[in-house]
């Protein structure tokens, strides 16, 4: 080989090792920013893109969950229940709350076309207790043909489970309200109420008259009921039917901030008089409309009475439903 075939040699070679020395110190000295570069090119947020008037042009991800969290929580509005005000005898409405939801405005901004104002995504957060809860209920609306039957419970064990085999045959749901000490003495039973599908309300936790006590023995009255059920079934009850249909406006009052609204009635079979069971079908089929609550309770013409009244209700087109369902509307 001759000198100039070696030069030629040690000058590729030359060559070669100052482009690899060059690039090297291109990858230590720009690698790490060329390849985030890419990624706000490639991953990132598109060019012009800004929430609420600010930029967020090329943010990662990663990046897009601090900032809109950050920026979010001015949009944040707290919800509030509905109170009643002592005082003056006034309900205090309820407010409406608001929460940014981070995940999905960061997939809006990822996903958003350039030159973009884009804004929050945000959640509607419903207070508990609202004006609704502040009023007794006698009926419930009438925009459907629908209708729920509420049972009392204070007494009458013997003539239960009858009554949930008919139900069960017929695969209607009613709303049962117990007081507190019945729940205590038969929690089996109540137990059995429930896993039939059952809604369960609070009748008190005894069958005292709310409109002769004071206001913390009317909370006593309601919590003790709640407890006994809770306990036993493993519901909460979100409605009140107050011992006896007694109430007056604290009554109501106490009852809202606890978490319920109060229930009476439309139709009254007044069963607990015990009459034929072909008077508790008639005035149930003589006062029967929509929205109606019937009222009964465990008794043994109530029993019989009962597949009676559903097959009569069934056929002229109502559905029956529980009575939270019936108010919701």
């Amino acid at each position: 080989m001759g000198n100039r075939g070696l030069f030629m040699i040690i000058t590729k070679r030359t060559l070669l090792i100052g482009l690899c020395v060059i690039l090297c110190l291109i990858a230590v000295l720009f690698g790490p920013n060329l390849i985030l570069h890419c990624q706000r090119h490639f991953y990132g947020v598109k060019k012009g893109v800004s929430l609420d008037g600010y930029s967020v042009e090329g943010l990662l991800e990663r990046e897009l969950y601090d900032t809109v969290a950050s920026l979010g929580e001015i949009h944040y509005i707290e919800a509030k229940n509905a109170s009643w005000d002592w005082n003056h005898g006034l309900v205090q409405e309820e407010k409406i709350g608001q929460i940014v939801d981070v995940k999905a405005t960061v997939k809006a901004l990822l996903n958003a076309p350039p030159n973009t104002e884009a804004t929050f995504v945000t959640v509607t957060i419903l207070p508990s207790i609202t004006t609704s809860h502040f009023q007794p209920y006698v009926r419930g609306s009438s925009l459907e043909p629908r209708v729920a039957i509420m049972i009392n419970v204070d007494w009458g064990d013997e003539f239960i489970p009858a009554m949930l085999d008919v139900l069960r045959d017929y695969d209607v749901i009613v709303t049962w309200f117990p007081t507190g000490r019945w729940v205590k003495q038969a929690p089996e039973l109540a137990r059995q109420i429930s896993l039939a599908g059952h809604e369960i309300g609070n009748h008190g936790g005894w069958h005292g008259m709310p409109s002769q006590m004071g206001r913390d023995e009317v909370i006593r009255l309601i919590q003790e009921g709640e407890d006994e059920i809770t306990k036993a079934t493993g519901q909460k009850p979100q409605i009140f039917a107050p011992p006896a249909g007694d109430y007056n406006r604290q009554t109501v009052a106490v009852a809202a901030e606890l978490g319920y609204k109060t229930v009476l009635w439309t139709v009254d079979t007044v069963d607990w008089k015990r009459p034929a069971p072909t008077v508790i079908v008639d005035r149930v089929l003589s006062q029967i409309c929509s929205g109606a609550l019937v009222l009964m309770h465990p008794t043994q013409p109530t029993s019989e009475a009962l597949p009676i009244v559903i097959d009569h209700l069934l056929t002229k087109g109502y559905q029956m439903v529980t009575v939270s369902e019936l108010l919701s509307d």
